[in-house]
């Protein structure tokens, strides 16, 4: 399984309470399934979709988790190794694979450092995320991203969402009307509109992290 945070940083570990108490305070439905010497492993529902959250701990009883365990399983689906090549290309911090026919989704971490509540929360978003990319690979042509998002379900939301390409009758330059007074700049080469520069993100000087510059 890929890990997350490891290789860079000092081994650590995470109160398991505070692990539990923001699973609790994220999802509706958070099972306690079992134990097995350090494991501790507990069941998660979100939305109708059931994971599996493990919890290892430095020893039995210690409460000091060091490694974070997802696992997702996917039954009656027809699944090919095509399917499976596709969702692992989008998938962030998991692994799909397939065992006969059904498919597992795979997510590990090793706990470094200090317990950061942003920090797992991150880890989260990123697990639902791939959760999400594997039920649109699921179901193929048969839906379609926007069905994920509540929002664009909404009939009066879709219609005035919708941003129509200029006609001939009506030839707009919806890039100029969209950027207003920024019209008369144009992207900032040194950082591509970003705003920022460089792995560690600094602020771009030569626009002033506006992400554009006035065109000479």
């Amino acid at each position: 399984m890929k890990k997350l945070f490891s290789g860079g940083g000092e081994a650590g570990s995470w109160p398991l309470p505070k692990i539990v108490g923001a699973l609790k305070g994220k999802y509706g439905s958070v099972e306690p399934l079992g134990e097995e010497g350090p494991l501790r492993v507990f069941g998660v529902q979100d939305n109708g979709i059931n994971f599996v959250v493990a919890l290892m701990q430095s020893a039995p009883g210690s409460n000091k988790v060091v490694e974070l365990g997802f696992l997702a399983r996917f039954v009656g689906f027809p699944v090919s190794a095509h399917i499976i090549e596709t969702i692992n290309r989008n998938l962030h911090i998991s692994v799909a694979a397939l065992e006969g026919s059904e498919l597992f989704l795979m997510a590990g971490m090793q706990v470094t450092g200090g317990y950061d509540e942003g920090q797992f929360t991150m880890v989260l978003e990123a697990w639902r995320r791939d959760l999400m990319v594997t039920l649109h690979g699921l179901d193929g042509d048969s839906a379609s991203m926007s069905n994920a998002y509540p929002v664009a379900k909404m009939a009066e939301a879709r219609a005035f969402a919708a941003n129509h390409a200029p006609s001939s009758e009506n030839p707009v330059d919806m890039l100029s009307s969209f950027l207003g007074a920024k019209a008369s700049q144009e992207i900032c080469e040194d950082c591509g509109g970003r705003g920022k520069r460089g792995f560690i993100a600094r602020m771009c000087g030569a626009c002033d992290g506006s992400g554009f510059v006035n065109r000479h």
